[in-house]
């Protein structure tokens, strides 16, 4: 069995276990109240956004709650910038977070770089974040992509991560709900130029996103990184890039 096949195999198997334990409690739990995403604004910092529709088959494959896809540009001659999040209120072996490790290639987008990274996303107010970062072609377009996984009130970059919390927290908390945040640009240079301008975007991004993807009831709006040293985890477990 191939290891992309491994992978995807426990990672079904993890969510099913998660399911297994949601349907038994009889209860969900409290989702904290939200705003939809699709009224993320189209103005963020010195950003000025317009809102990209996805099309009725890619909204069935995504098969979310609610999302946003906005185009963003900061001033003539700079490279435009792609904000996308997918939020579900409810996941299920049937409807759940894509990850993009399998959507982009899938698009036609050959990864060239993969790898996480740690991002000042907060500015100096706290420590820097570790998020996905993959540099992807498709003919003569090269991007750079940031994104994570947003959910219950933490921020994570490995998918086998978020396997484990949706066990811990369906059976805790009663909820499965969370969110996929991806950020992309394209680059003719050097991709390090790339990388700062989104980091700074999202630096004006980061404040906003309790306001749209919930976190834990009763705790602060800033989501928490937090790793439990004692998990097991799969193969493909990688530590640092975006």
């Amino acid at each position: 069995m191939s290891r992309k096949a491994l992978n995807m195999l426990l990672s079904s198997a993890m969510m099913l276990v998660a399911f297994v334990f949601l349907f038994k409690s009889r209860d969900e739990g409290i989702i904290p109240t939200h705003v939809p995403l699709a009224r993320f604004p189209v103005q963020v910092g010195e950003w000025s956004g317009v809102q990209v529709p996805l099309s009725h088959k890619e909204k069935a494959i995504l098969n979310a709650d609610g999302y946003a896809s906005v185009i963003y540009t900061r001033r003539a001659g700079e490279p435009p910038l792609q904000f996308f999040s997918a939020y579900y209120d409810h996941q299920t072996p049937e409807k759940n977070i894509h990850s993009p490790q399998n959507c982009l290639p899938s698009s036609g987008w050959v990864i060239l770089h993969s790898n996480t990274v740690k991002l000042p996303l907060y500015g100096k107010s706290r420590p820097p974040v570790r998020v996905n970062y993959d540099v992807i072609q498709k003919g003569l377009e090269t991007q750079v992509v940031l994104y994570w996984y947003q959910e219950r009130g933490r921020i994570f970059p490995n998918e086998y991560w978020g396997r484990y919390y949706l066990i811990k927290d369906a059976l805790l908390l009663h909820r499965t709900d969370g969110a996929l945040v991806r950020v992309s640009m394209p680059f003719s240079g050097r991709a390090k130029l790339a990388l700062r301008t989104e980091t700074k975007f999202i630096q004006h991004v980061m404040p906003l996103l309790s306001s749209y993807i919930p976190g834990r009831i009763g705790e602060g709006s800033e989501p928490r990184q937090k790793v439990s040293k004692n998990i097991p985890f799969s193969p493909d477990f990688r530590e640092g890039f975006s």
